[in-house]
C-alpha cells in the first residue's frame, strides 16, 4: 500500500519515538483496521447478504479503546461491516453505563447510524454478579439495565440469563418491559445531536505491544492523555445527560457541512466534541474547520480532564434537561412520525425527583414500560415538567401536537 518492504522498518512497530517509527506504527495499523473490515467482517457480511441472512456479533474489549488497536485495527470501522452491530454486556448492574458500559453501546449503536440503520444487538446477562457470587440479577436491574442500552439505540436483545434461575412470571414481565420499549423505539429513528470523536487515528501511532497483560501503564503519556480524556468525556456527557454518538476520522471527513451542521448518513449532528492529545487527519480538519466556520460548535479538551464547558454542551439539545442534576440519569433521543421521544432511565439506587425541559410547542404523554400505563404529562408555561422517577425505573416521554389524539 505503501510503496515500501514493511520489514527494514519492522522494529518501529515495536519501539521508537521518532516521527519515522510513529508514521509506521501508523501506516501499519490503519492498514490492518482496513484489511480486517474487508477480509473478515467484510467478507462474512458479504457471504450473509448472498445468502438471506443477517450478518451480526459484536467485537472484543469494547469498554477499552487501547485493546481496539491490537484486536480490530478500528472497532467502529469493523462493526460498521455488520448488518446489526452487536454488543457484550455482561453486568446487570445498570450503574454500569456511567462508568464503562456507555462506550460498550455507544460503539455499535454508532456504527449502525453511521450506516444510515437502525438495529442493534446486545448479549446481556448477568455473569459478573453470578461469577462474584451475586447473582442472579433481580428484575428490576435486568429491566433497567435493558432501558438504558436502548437509551443508546439498542434494539434486538439475546439473553444470556439462565432460564432455570428465575420464575416464569420474571421473564414474563422482563420480556413485556422490553417490547413495550420497542414498541416506540424500535421504528423511531435514534436522534443523537452530539457527536463524540473517537480517536483511533491518534492511537495507533502510539500503540506499542507488550508480553505482559495489555494496559494503559504500559504506553506512552500521549496514548494515556487520549484515551483518559476520550473515556471522561463519555462519562461525564452520559451523566450530564448529552446524547451523543461517536465519528472516527473516516466517517468525520465525509461528513456534509450544512446550516451549521454535519450530516451524515441522514444525521444532523450540532456539536463535536473533541478529546485532549488529538492531531485530525487534514480531510477531517477540513470538515472541522469548516464546520466551524458554518456556526457549528466544538469542544475541545485541553486538559486531560473533561473540563469542557458543559452547560454549554447540554444547551445544544435543550429539550431533556433536568432542573435538578442528578449523575444517575440516561437519557436517550428518538423522533418518530414528526414526535419527539425521550427514554429516561434511573440506574440508581435512589429515586428522582425533579423537573425536565420538555418545551412549549408540543403536550406530551408519559409511558411507563413496566406497567404498560400511559398518561398525560402536565408542562408549566415554560415548558418544564415535574419528573419522578423510582430507582431501576424509566418512563418514555412522547411529544403530541395539540391538534393530534394521542
Amino acid at each position: 500500500r505503501y510503496g515500501q518492504d514493511i520489514m527494514p522498518a519492522r522494529r518501529s512497530l515495536f519501539e521508537g519515538t521518532s516521527e519515522s517509527d510513529r508514521r509506521v506504527r501508523r501506516q501499519f495499523w490503519s492498514l490492518i483496521a482496513d484489511l480486517t473490515a474487508d477480509r473478515y467482517f467484510g467478507q462474512i457480511g458479504r457471504w450473509a447478504r448472498e445468502h438471506g441472512v443477517a450478518s451480526s456479533g459484536h467485537s472484543l474489549w469494547e469498554e477499552t479503546p487501547l485493546h481496539h488497536v491490537p484486536l480490530d485495527g478500528n472497532a467502529l470501522k469493523v462493526l460498521k461491516q455488520m448488518d446489526i452491530p452487536g454488543l457484550d454486556l455482561l453486568t446487570s448492574d445498570p450503574q454500569a453505563v456511567i462508568y464503562s458500559g456507555w462506550m460498550t453501546a455507544a460503539l455499535p449503536a454508532s456504527a449502525a447510524l453511521l450506516n444510515g440503520g437502525r438495529r442493534v444487538m446486545t448479549e446481556v446477562s448477568d455473569f459478573s454478579q453470578t461469577m462474584a457470587g451475586q447473582g442472579p440479577a433481580p428484575l428490576a436491574n435486568m429491566q433497567a439495565t435493558a432501558a438504558w442500552q436502548a437509551a443508546f439505540g439498542v434494539t434486538e436483545f439475546t439473553l444470556y440469563y439462565g432460564y432455570r434461575q428465575r420464575e416464569a412470571d420474571d421473564y414474563r414481565r422482563y420480556c413485556e418491559y422490553v417490547g413495550r420499549l420497542n414498541a416506540v423505539l424500535r421504528e423511531a429513528r435514534f436522534a443523537p445531536r452530539v457527536l463524540l470523536y473517537y480517536p483511533i487515528y491518534d492511537l495507533w501511532p502510539e500503540y506499542l505491544p507488550v508480553a505482559e497483560k495489555l494496559t494503559q501503564d504500559s504506553q506512552s503519556a500521549r496514548l494515556r492523555q487520549i484515551v483518559g480524556s476520550f473515556l471522561e468525556l463519555g462519562q461525564r456527557m452520559t451523566r450530564r445527560q448529552v446524547a451523543f454518538a461517536l465519528v472516527d476520522h473516516e466517517s468525520l471527513a465525509s461528513a456534509e457541512v450544512r446550516d451549521g451542521s454535519l450530516r451524515i448518513a441522514g444525521h444532523s449532528f450540532d456539536a463535536l466534541v473533541l478529546p485532549a492529545g488529538v492531531e485530525l487527519p487534514e480531510p477531517a480538519a477540513a470538515v472541522t474547520e469548516r464546520f466551524k466556520a458554518d456556526g457549528g460548535k466544538i469542544f475541545s479538551d485541553k486538559t486531560a480532564k473533561a473540563q469542557i464547558n458543559f452547560d454549554a454542551l447540554a444547551a445544544v439539545s435543550p429539550v431533556g434537561r433536568l432542573t435538578v442534576p442528578n449523575e444517575r440519569i440516561v437519557v436517550g433521543h428518538f423522533s418518530r412520525e414528526g414526535r419527539k421521544i425521550l427514554l429516561v432511565v434511573n440506574v440508581g439506587g435512589e429515586p428522582y425527583a425533579g423537573a425536565i425541559a420538555l418545551g412549549s410547542d408540543s403536550s406530551w404523554l408519559m409511558a411507563h414500560p413496566d406497567s404498560g400505563q400511559v398518561e398525560q404529562l402536565a408542562t408549566d408555561p415554560a415548558g418544564q415538567a415535574t419528573l419522578t422517577i423510582p430507582p431501576r425505573s424509566a418512563v418514555l416521554l412522547i411529544s403530541v401536537d395539540a391538534d393530534r389524539t394521542p
